[in-house]
């Protein structure tokens, strides 16, 4: 087991921990964005693996030639669907795009298993918190408390 896989894991342990049987989608919001399915009676059903909000503004910036190099910390206020110069372009697309790619996961999810509860951590857990439709759990330590209660059970 590596370290990549070994973290997705700790967090869904993470939330076993704290939410035992209700279904459980875990979204870990850090250099990339993991989704996690686990479902009330313990089953893992894997996940999925998107870019982080960091690397697609890098990636606009590194692989064109004349995009400039933003980042979420030049957010200022509400993000408007319409970009009225380049940046407001760029932050609009970055960020809408990965809002409502998390948002319809989320739609899915509760779509299909009830007694749900959606769980974020990683380290830009707080910046997309506040723009996630549903209510939502927000635990920066979920991976600690995997570790913990994996040391608990062993």
């Amino acid at each position: 087991l590596s370290l990549h896989d070994a973290l997705p894991i700790s967090a869904v342990m993470g939330a076993k921990f704290l939410f035992g049987s209700q279904n459980c989608l875990v979204i870990d919001a850090g250099t990339c964005i993991t989704y996690d399915y686990l479902l009330g009676n313990g089953d893992y059903l894997g996940g999925a693996i998107s870019m982080g909000i960091g690397m697609r503004y890098r990636a606009l910036n590194e692989f064109t030639s004349k995009l400039p190099s933003l980042n979420k910390e030049e957010v200022e206020g509400e993000i408007d669907d319409i970009g009225g110069h380049t940046a407001e372009a760029i932050h609009s697309g970055v960020c809408i795009g990965l809002f409502d790619e998390v948002n319809a996961r989320i739609d899915r999810f509760k779509a299909k298993y009830d007694n749900s509860i959606v769980i974020l951590t990683g380290g830009d857990a707080n910046f997309l918190a506040k723009h996630i439709k549903y209510e939502i759990f927000v635990e920066p330590l979920l991976v600690h408390y995997g570790l913990y209660h994996a040391i608990q059970t062993a």
